[in-house]
């Protein structure tokens, strides 16, 4: 192992005072550093010595066929932005034990950076799946919150709720590696199932209650399950479509949904444990037959 003397770091770029952009000196690898104050009364050109600082990560910014999307937002994104980025991203695989997708590292620098000019133009952008993100993800959003703090604090601005659930679409993106379209797909299926539920029982759902919270989860994990093929048989399906006929009936229409926005086939026994949700709810909601 290298003596920590014999390790040292070219300075090319200050995010601000706990995120720094360095060229590694014995093999000029290009690396990002985080450490508390490592960028404090640093400049550009200085040489860090890591017997000096703390560095409490450094990693390669992105590798592959991102690298040069990145090294444009490096120059055209704010540096400070560049830094609370870095910071969030640090924060979030530090609680969750896991490192990130690192393409996050441009979804989420240019999501912040935009937020931050939509909230200096005095525009409020509307989050049509607060709701069921909030629902589905609440590990994500309890992060995204902490998130939202560290940009408060750092740019003194206050955000608005909506900026937590998009925030936490990026780290579920990130962390499930499906990236945030992928996950906002489902989650705008979601939203939609839960209404035809709604339309078909013919009574709305209130989002604080644990009928919607089951509703949105079991729906969430039927997605997954028919995406990934691991659907298992279901030994009860004929009782179930003999039994709540009503809801079977239900489940048929949510199926059709997810075979039609996600291209894939929904096997009758998935449809029977949808079935089971749905009359669950609908008993719950005093809508037997």
């Amino acid at each position: 192992m290298s003596d920590l003397k014999d390790i040292s770091y070219k300075v090319k770029k200050i995010f601000n005072n706990n995120v720094v952009l360095a060229q590694k000196r014995n093999n000029n690898k290009e690396l990002i550093l985080l450490g508390k104050g490592i960028g404090f009364g640093t400049t550009k050109g200085d040489i860090i010595q890591r017997d000096e600082v703390t560095i409490d990560k450094e990693f390669v910014p992105i590798k592959g066929e991102k690298k040069e999307a990145y090294q444009k937002l490096l120059n055209e994104v704010d540096e400070q932005v560049i830094g609370v980025t870095e910071e969030i991203i640090a924060m979030v695989s530090s609680q969750l034990e896991e490192e990130l997708n690192e393409h996050i590292r441009i979804g989420l620098a240019d999501h912040i950076a935009f937020a931050l000019k939509r909230i200096e133009d005095g525009m409020d952008l509307t989050n049509p799946f607060l709701t069921e993100t909030k629902t589905l993800y609440q590990e994500e959003y309890e992060l995204a919150q902490e998130a939202i703090d560290m940009i408060e604090q750092r740019f003194d601005v206050s955000m608005p709720e909506s900026e937590v659930g998009f925030i936490t679409l990026h780290i579920h993106g990130a962390r499930e590696n499906r990236g945030v379209s992928k996950t906002l797909k489902y989650t705008s299926l979601i939203q939609k199932m839960v209404a035809k539920v709604e339309e078909k029982l013919g009574e709305k759902l209130s989002y604080e209650t644990l009928n919607y919270a089951r509703l949105v989860n079991h729906l969430r994990f039927a997605l997954e399950r028919v995406e990934k093929d691991e659907v298992n048989p279901n030994p009860m399906l004929d009782d179930i479509k003999d039994k709540f006929p009503r809801a079977y009936q239900i489940s048929i229409k949510l199926a059709q949904m997810i075979e039609e926005e996600l291209k894939v086939d929904v096997p009758k026994d998935e449809v029977g444990y949808l079935a089971m949700h749905v009359q669950r709810l609908r008993r719950d909601l005093n809508k037997n037959e």
